[in-house]
């Protein structure tokens, strides 16, 4: 069983569909509309699922995903790739833009919020 949820205002009610965000018909592919970036909605969502399984005494689960390479956190919202990503943490390219840039990656809140969570559990 995996849970998570996209990087945006709204994105717990798309469910799996969050990534559909984006617009690869466009070069580079560009965010849908206005969304909102918040690593908060993607936080929440995950606290909200991990109380809901702890009551189910349901213990197993995956966090869907660690890091999305090919979803490229930047500054402008209509690049900012990792609005519709899944991952815990967000990938940053050295060049932004650039494919071929170096990256790293830094947490989200729902890193830290799945951090906090495992760490209780043990």
């Amino acid at each position: 069983m995996e849970f998570g949820t996209c990087t945006f205002e709204g994105a717990p009610e798309q469910g799996g569909m969050g990534w559909n965000a984006v617009d690869y018909t466009k070069q580079p592919p560009e965010i849908r509309g206005d969304l909102v970036r918040s690593e908060r909605t993607q936080a929440s969502y995950l606290n909200t699922v991990l109380e809901v399984f702890e009551s189910m005494r349901l213990y197993a689960a995956l966090a869907f995903t660690f890091v999305s390479p090919d979803a490229e956190h930047r500054r402008e919202p209509r690049y900012d790739l990792d609005m519709a990503s899944y991952a815990l943490v967000k990938p940053i390219k050295q060049r932004p833009g650039d494919p071929t840039s170096d990256w790293h990656w830094e947490p989200k809140q729902a890193f830290h919020t799945l951090a906090r969570a495992y760490r209780a559990a043990t």
